[in-house]
Formats: C-alpha cells, structure tokens, sequence
C-alpha cells in the first residue's frame, strides 16, 4: 500500500509545479537574493519549485511555464513573491495565465495570494529595528 502511494506521489510531482513569481530587476543582487529565497522555499518543501520574474529579469512567467510544460508538469500553483496587490497581481499575471491556458490546452493553475499584511512582515521589520539599536 506504502508503495503505491508513494509512487502516486512521485507521479503528481513531476505533473505538479509551483512558481514563485517575483518583480524582476536588473541589478544581478537582486535577482540573486530572489533565487536564494526559491532555493530556500524548494529546500523546505522538497518539491518542484521554480522561480519566475515579471519583468527585467529571466526566466519569465512564460519561459518557466514553457520548459516546465515540455518536461510533463501540467499544473501550476502561482505563489506571488510580492507585498502589495498591485497591478502585476491584479492584472499582469492573470492575463498571462489565461493566455497561457490558451497556448497549453489542459494547463490547470491556481494562484495564491500575494503576501500582503502578514504578520511575519512585522517580525521581520521588528527585527531589523532591533539590529540597529
């Protein structure tokens, strides 16, 4: 019974992916902290996770999902790496999803929130402080 589950679940993995999507930039440090961050996420979740930019940056939403979708991933889980629900979350990202889904017929997606008012936010920015005192 083990077996078979675990077999499913290696099965969904490599249909499965999540992308985190950031702004993009050009400043190489910051595109690199961004990896760092997907590293980590892929580290904890020891799953397929991808990162993925908006703009000024590479690989794109598009890119990602195109390489992806040639190595047999069918569903997507969109994790937006932003703190505010702007344009890009708004808008920009759904019109490429659903553009996407147009290109890929039987691309499944879900897209999570963005970060928003989490409370770790305030940790975080607390602890900052605390440094510099």
């Amino acid at each position: 019974m083990r077996a078979h589950i675990y077999l499913h679940y290696i099965q969904q993995m490599k249909t499965q992916a999540t992308i985190v999507v950031g702004h993009g930039s050009r400043s190489a440090e910051a595109v690199h902290n961004f990896e760092a961050i997907v590293k980590m996420v892929s580290d904890k979740l020891g799953s397929n996770v991808y990162g993925a930019h908006m703009e000024l940056a590479a690989p794109s939403i598009e890119e990602t999902v195109g390489q992806l979708w040639s190595e047999g991933v069918r569903e997507f889980l969109i994790i937006p790496y932003f703190l505010y629900q702007g344009n890009h979350i708004k808008h920009d990202i759904p019109e490429i999803l659903a553009q996407l889904q147009a290109a890929y017929p039987g691309l499944r997606y879900t897209m999570g929130q963005h970060i928003g008012e989490e409370p770790l936010m305030a940790d975080i920015i607390i602890k900052r402080i605390m440094q510099e005192q």
